[in-house]
């Protein structure tokens, strides 16, 4: 087991900390978390929206009363959800920024930053072609619900590429902006407004050449692309789409996992590193697309729901087993310490006090348990005995909620969360009861 420890310590360790601690990395990730509680408001009106589904018996009482103001509270979703992307390219471009000015580049402009991220995603929703000796934006309708108008793709009347089909993309855009930014204000190639001009204007002019090149940059990226009969979205959406696919498998979440908690072995936030950096998007943009009907299993909050029961490594069952079946006043003291905590997916006291990390007892269930328990769900959707996530949810729910509203109320959803609950302490079980054993057998020894 030591053995284990210095290898992920020399050669698992120091890639994946070098990779997450980019700039890059953090700024997509803080976006991530930036985009969060957009997700969980557009779920809300999207719950209330079937709540005919979730309570059959009292469906024409919904149609009769709340449903009527659907097409009011609807707006909810379709600006919060419907329009992720925006809020992503905002956000990439305004943390990416802030890493920056943290590494001592003071000139740069968060919020400017976030303008020319924005204003390059806005650049690309359009699609314009070559057609006839000439650039012409395609207007057809595509389907009943579906449209193209000017070169805009509208799904039920709203921009498609605002959502999260548009997340990659404004990704992209959002880094190409902040380095043509950082280049103008690097090089001086700037508008310098003179002394005593209100920091307002002066700041407008300063970011008028960065606006001019981000526009030049995106107007030769369409141009080209153009010309090829393609745009940005249509040009990347091939190896997006392969990656979404790649950790959408059951192998891809199997590996995903395991990374996680290999890094949480030792003591490193395995969640936040390879979760919360580069997952998060992929899972968004799955979700999006259940909402719309599509049929990803690995979406949205699914770990949350099936798989991190009482946080990484699902420690509620530990935690259970540590509350009432432990024999040593160390385990004992523990879970009744850590057991409000756990309810809310919170177990850094577990982790870090048992502890888990470097723990050889107790570092084999912690990942196999989540490996297990995610297999479990994963197949449990994919045979359609349980429904797909479509709705996004708080993590702090406990076992039971999160997966109730994350699939709009499906009761073998439910049921699911509470089976993988008892299987995490069966798994647990025979690792918690070594180890407890031979911490009793040191604390007698001790008072002896």
């Amino acid at each position: 087991m030591q053995k284990l420890f210095d290898f992920l310590n020399k050669y698992l360790l120091p890639p994946l900390n070098k990779v997450a601690n980019t700039k890059v990395v953090r700024s997509i990730m803080n976006a991530s978390l930036a985009a969060v509680p957009f997700t969980i408001v557009a779920s809300i009106f999207l719950i209330l929206n079937n709540l005919p589904a979730i309570f059959p018996f009292a469906a024409t009482f919904f149609q009769n009363t709340i449903l009527k103001f659907s097409a009011f509270y609807m707006l909810g979703n379709t600006m919060a959800l419907g329009s992720l992307a925006l809020y992503y390219s905002l956000s990439v471009g305004y943390y990416y920024i802030e890493e920056y000015r943290q590494a001592g580049e003071t000139k740069l402009n968060s919020f400017t930053g976030a303008l020319l991220s924005m204003f390059a995603f806005l650049m690309t929703i359009p699609s314009i072609s070559w057609t006839k000796g000439s650039a012409q934006a395609l207007s057809k309708t595509v389907a009943p619900n579906s449209q193209i108008v000017s070169g805009v793709s509208l799904v039920n009347g709203w921009i498609s590429r605002f959502g999260g089909v548009g997340i990659f993309i404004s990704i992209v855009t959002g880094i190409i902006a902040i380095q043509l930014y950082r280049l103008c204000v690097n090089k001086n190639i700037t508008i310098k407004m003179p002394e005593g001009v209100p920091e307002g204007v002066s700041r407008s002019f300063a970011s008028l050449v960065p606006a001019i090149l981000v526009a030049f940059v995106m107007i030769v990226l369409n141009i080209i692309l153009g010309l090829m009969n393609t745009d940005l979205h249509n040009l990347l959406s091939a190896p997006f789409g392969f990656v979404k696919n790649l950790t959408g498998s059951w192998l891809g979440l199997m590996i995903i996992l395991l990374l996680i908690h290999l890094l949480w072995a030792v003591g490193v936030h395995g969640t936040a590193i390879i979760k919360n950096s580069f997952i998060n998007p992929i899972l968004l943009v799955a979700l999006t697309e259940n909402i719309n009907g599509h049929h990803n299993i690995f979406a949205g909050d699914f770990i949350n729901m099936w798989v991190f029961i009482g946080g990484a490594g699902g420690t509620l069952g530990l935690v259970l087993l540590m509350t009432f079946a432990a024999k040593s006043d160390q385990l004992k003291t523990l879970g009744k310490t850590a057991i409000l905590p756990a309810i809310f997916n919170i177990n850094e006291p577990v982790i870090f006090g048992a502890p888990i990390v470097y723990n050889p007892y107790l570092i084999v269930p912690f990942i196999l348990n989540p490996m297990v328990l995610a297999s479990v769900a994963y197949f449990a959707i994919k045979l359609h005995l349980v429904a797909y996530v479509n709705s996004a949810i708080a993590w702090i729910l406990p076992v039971g909620m999160g997966a109730w509203l994350g699939t709009s109320g499906n009761l073998p959803a439910v049921l699911l969360a509470f089976i993988n609950l008892l299987l995490s302490v069966i798994i647990y079980y025979p690792f918690f009861r070594l180890y407890d054993n031979n911490l009793l057998k040191q604390e007698q020894k001790n008072n002896s």
